[in-house]
């Protein structure tokens, strides 16, 4: 005969907080939607390094830790040169747009189109800037297209369960 728990109790009775498949829903929604799992630990530096990386190069301001992490005399070249900011600001977004992806737990086609389209954007601006010349702003409008027609291909492939 079973009793009802009691307030003197040691443990609590959480049997009516698990599935049927032994796990709370609280922990099964957090590790199936990436909140509390390997992949979110992997990308957590990245989701947060990245885009305030990706910000200090854009507005071409050094930063107040930079002299730990890299040499002065790279420091003064990005600050300085044009292209090594474009492919910095190429990095930190690719490095964005894949934790992203990982956290979320998408499929490759999805890192795919999000990169080349991040890709393309960067080498467009890029040339509208004047930084690369027509071949890569050409190639910078290939990778949109190319984003553009992965997409395409995902939303008519039926979902598989």
């Amino acid at each position: 005969m079973m009793r009802p728990p009691s307030s003197h109790d040691k443990r609590p009775n959480l049997s009516d907080l698990r599935d049927v498949r032994g796990t709370t829903p609280l922990f099964r929604t957090m590790t199936t939607t990436g909140l509390f799992s390997v992949e979110a630990l992997l990308a957590a530096p990245w989701l947060v390094l990245a885009p305030l990386n990706f910000v200090k190069v854009m507005i071409n301001k050094p930063s107040p830790m930079a002299h730990h992490f890299v040499a002065k005399k790279s420091e003064e070249c990005q600050k300085n040169c044009e292209i090594a900011r474009m492919w910095a600001t190429m990095f930190w977004a690719l490095q964005f747009v894949l934790a992203l992806a990982l956290v979320l737990n998408r499929k490759p086609r999805w890192m795919f189109i999000a990169t080349k389209v991040c890709v393309g954007s960067l080498l467009l601006l890029n040339f509208a800037n004047g930084v690369v010349k027509l071949p890569i702003g050409a190639v910078g409008g290939y990778e949109i297209l190319s984003g553009l027609v992965l997409l395409i291909m995902s939303a008519a492939k039926p979902k598989s369960a």
